[in-house]
């Protein structure tokens, strides 16, 4: 798969007006991160029961250092629902359903919860680079980036999905060197 380059915008503003304010005025900032990047895979999960924990390994030493997803140790697949295989060693399918590439360095990981949802989520990162994130019954989502390089087998996030019917959706931009 080629994917030539990326620019991810993150913007935050709120209008303010009020009295004795001629005008409104942003305030907030915009973060524009360039890089490229030969790497994007993503994937959306539904919960099908209360204890759906899922492993995202950055760098699986058991499927040739490629990232995989994996039932936790702590966790059962039940009912759980997959747009990729969630099984030891299993490599994730890029957008062209090829193995995805060794990730060099992860550049941006995207997490979103709809508002739809009626429980939380959380996920925890294996390692303070990748970040550590909850979101609330009411939703939400979040963009990282953390440029940074995954360890084998020891970078990852674990995803816990606890109230059935709760959907995750994951993306990640990262390089192959």
């Amino acid at each position: 798969m080629a994917v030539t380059t990326v620019q991810l915008k993150q913007t935050i503003t709120a209008l303010v007006g009020g009295v004795g304010i001629r005008s409104s005025h942003a305030i907030g900032g915009t973060n524009i991160i360039s890089d490229d990047v030969d790497i994007a895979f993503g994937f959306t999960m539904k919960c099908g029961h209360a204890n759906n924990i899922v492993d995202l390994t950055y760098n699986d030493s058991g499927a040739s250092n490629k990232p995989t997803l994996e039932i936790n140790s702590g966790g059962v697949a039940t009912n759980l629902i997959c747009d990729q295989e969630i099984a030891a060693n299993s490599i994730i399918q890029d957008a062209a359903f090829a193995d995805t590439a060794t990730i060099a360095k992860i550049v941006a990981i995207y997490f979103e919860a709809p508002a739809s949802n009626t429980g939380g989520v959380t996920i925890t990162g294996d390692s303070a680079a990748v970040g550590t994130v909850s979101f609330t019954a009411l939703g939400g989502s979040v963009l990282l980036f953390p440029r940074f390089t995954p360890v084998a087998n020891t970078t990852k996030h674990v995803m816990a999905l606890t109230t059935v019917g709760n959907i995750l959706k994951v993306v990640v931009l990262g390089n192959t060197s």
